[in-house]
């Protein structure tokens, strides 16, 4: 993805000869506004509160000058409105720096990453139970027989040359929180999901919807391997065109959900909690690197902070 600065200018740029309001209602703009999230979220939960601060006001006075270009009703384009570039020109310096200094200020974290979170409890889980692998393989087998038509709906979703890459990235999304290793390994009681990696049913699923295997891991990290189609899916729904009204639906969805876990995170970043930093580095790489879904990132959140809120 393009740094924080050059996004900003390139939104400007390709509506320079337009009005404020359509610079603030596009799709880089919105793009522009999540990266912003992403970065100030990220300097938070490595101890760099600082810098998070500064980012912070430079990019309330950019909204303010926004929301000023686009209340006034000028007339003027973007490229005549002096203030509003004015603020844009203080904001892009100040995450120029920032982000040439990125590497430097990961290696420079101040926290170090919770290894142990809480586990959210499923009380409609079953019992975990003992289970031949025979067994398991007709259970697993029955599991995809009672949920066929919804099976059969993401198949063609993610077979169909025609469905947009945001919508298949939505399927393969769903298609892990009901059809996912662990997320079997729940619901049937299994005890060890290492059983589910073995089942040959399992694996012919996991194959056809394109899900993640464990035996897939980065050598000497213990985590797993994003598919390479996965993050190319998802980053081309973040970038879908407004002429594509599928995939600019499932774009903005898929970025207000992300936009929710963020806040979350800051905020609990920024509670007076034991180890809330700690805590939130964890849930944001683990969030980043697709081990965790927004909805498991949330539920973490409410567990930690000890409340049932939204947390907005």
């Amino acid at each position: 993805m393009p740094d924080l600065a050059t996004m900003v200018q390139a939104a400007l740029d390709a509506h320079a000869a337009g009005q404020a309001a359509d610079l603030a209602r596009s799709e880089q703009w919105l793009q522009v506004r999540q990266r912003y999230s992403e970065l100030s979220v990220n300097l938070i939960v490595n101890g760099h509160e600082s810098l998070a601060r500064r980012i912070d006001r430079e990019y309330q006075a950019l909204r303010e000058a926004m929301r000023v270009a686009v209340e006034s009703q000028s007339g003027r384009s973007v490229a005549d409105d002096y203030a509003l570039w004015e603020a844009v020109t203080e904001f892009q310096f100040t995450v120029g720096h920032l982000e040439r200094r990125h590497q430097q200020i990961e290696s420079t974290s101040r926290v170090m990453a919770a290894e142990q979170l809480p586990k959210p409890a499923n009380a409609d889980d079953p019992p975990k139970r003992s289970w031949t692998q025979s067994d398991l393989d007709d259970a697993i087998r029955e599991y995809k027989a009672k949920r066929a038509s919804f099976y059969q709906r993401l198949l063609s979703v993610l077979g169909d040359p025609k469905s947009s890459l945001s919508s298949k990235r939505s399927a393969r999304k769903q298609a892990k929180h009901l059809f996912g290793r662990n997320v079997i390994a729940r619901a049937l009681g299994v005890k060890s999901a290492k059983m589910v990696s073995q089942s040959q049913p399992w694996v012919a699923m996991a194959k056809e919807l394109g899900l993640e295997r464990k035996t897939g891991k980065q050598a000497g990290t213990g985590r797993p391997i994003r598919i390479g189609q996965d993050i190319a899916i998802e980053q081309a729904s973040m970038n879908a065109a407004d002429t594509d009204d599928h995939a600019a639906a499932d774009a903005a969805i898929l970025r207000e959900e992300r936009d929710q876990t963020l806040r979350q995170i800051r905020k609990l970043a920024e509670s007076e909690l034991p180890k809330a930093k700690e805590s939130a580095k964890a849930l944001l790489d683990s969030f980043n690197e697709g081990e965790m879904t927004d909805e498991q990132v949330r539920q973490n959140v409410t567990i930690l902070m000890g409340s049932d809120d939204n947390f907005e």
